[in-house]
């Protein structure tokens, strides 16, 4: 920050809260859970096994809204202090999962294995700031998002 005082950079810190979208990094060990239970549904698997539950809930950030809110807080807050980028749309787990093979046209069982931690029973970011300082809400609903990113993933890899 102090370089970017001296020099007159305009510069901003954001937080995005589980981002997703086209080009995103799809190995099911490594990568988040969108793109692991795509990848998982596309290849075939079947009973897809999901940990915990599916009760706990999450909010799921597109790719173009981070974009977006990244662009906001540069023109609109260029200042050191974090402004969380994130959605109010929170989904369950298990709808998710769900959501993601209907969209894929698949058809696999889903499983939930409760003998596997849930995690964190609720995972979402606190909006205010980016909403007060930033005008910024995400206008991507997490189905148009999924429809986006599932379409992407049958052009590239020809599924």
């Amino acid at each position: 920050m102090y370089y970017a005082e001296e020099y007159g950079m305009k510069v901003s810190i954001v937080r995005p809260y589980n981002c997703y979208g086209p080009r995103d990094h799809f190995n099911p060990k490594t990568s988040h859970v969108i793109p692991a239970l795509i990848k998982r549904v596309f290849d075939g698997e079947d009973p897809v096994v999901v940990w915990g539950s599916g009760g706990q809930t999450r909010a799921f950030l597109y790719v173009e809204d981070l974009a977006e809110g990244m662009m906001q807080a540069v023109e609109r807050y260029p200042k050191p202090d974090p402004v969380n980028l994130g959605t109010d749309e929170e989904v369950t787990i298990r709808e998710l999962v769900e959501i993601i093979v209907r969209l894929s046209g698949k058809s696999p069982k889903i499983v939930f294995d409760t003998t596997k931690p849930d995690g964190s029973p609720r995972r979402n970011s606190d909006n205010t700031k980016a909403q007060k300082h930033l005008h910024f809400t995400a206008s991507t609903r997490l189905e148009k998002g999924l429809s986006q990113t599932i379409a992407w993933y049958r052009h590239e890899f020809n599924r």
